[in-house]
């Protein structure tokens, strides 16, 4: 299992901290004003999305599981389960951010004035989700160099 380090805590208390002190200083306010900013945001939720389940298929696959004995593999499998859980989460927050972008379009449409606060909420979603992904193209960058040793290691060994 994962265990819980100061790193951890860290980066926990400001993707929390951002996102709040956006809120309090009317950044959903400056969303429910700008249309560019929803749009800009949809495209690049969008593209984080679609990029995050090409990774989650290509951790998913079975070839990851390179070890040469059922119990290394059993091993393996757990560690990438653990990984494909945390990016699925990952991918919920990107489809909530979407949803959240919808919901502000349909009452900024049906000028619903007292449900323009969600746009606070749209606010925060986004930028926790922005701040959340950054660690990913570090777990993209380790998924890859864990194949290569994997696959180096399997050649030497065959090569005996």
């Amino acid at each position: 299992m994962s265990e819980f380090s100061a790193k951890k805590i860290v980066f926990a208390v400001v993707s929390i901290a951002i996102p709040s002190l956006c809120v309090h200083f009317d950044m959903g306010e400056a969303l429910q004003a700008s249309g560019r900013a929803s749009e800009y945001i949809g495209l690049i939720f969008s593209i984080l999305s679609a990029s995050l389940f090409a990774v989650i298929s290509i951790l998913g696959s079975p070839s990851m599981l390179l070890a040469t004995n059922w119990r290394k593999s059993y091993l393996k499998a757990q560690t990438i389960q653990l990984r494909l859980m945390r990016l699925a989460y990952l991918f919920v927050v990107y489809l909530i951010v979407l949803a959240l972008l919808v919901v502000c379009e349909i009452i900024k449409s049906k000028e619903l004035v007292d449900w323009y606060r969600i746009y606070d909420v749209l606010a925060f979603a986004s930028v926790f989700a922005f701040i959340i992904s950054l660690w990913l193209p570090f777990e993209i960058k380790a998924i890859q160099v864990e194949r290569l040793e994997e696959e180096i290691r399997l050649r030497r060994d065959g090569s005996k």
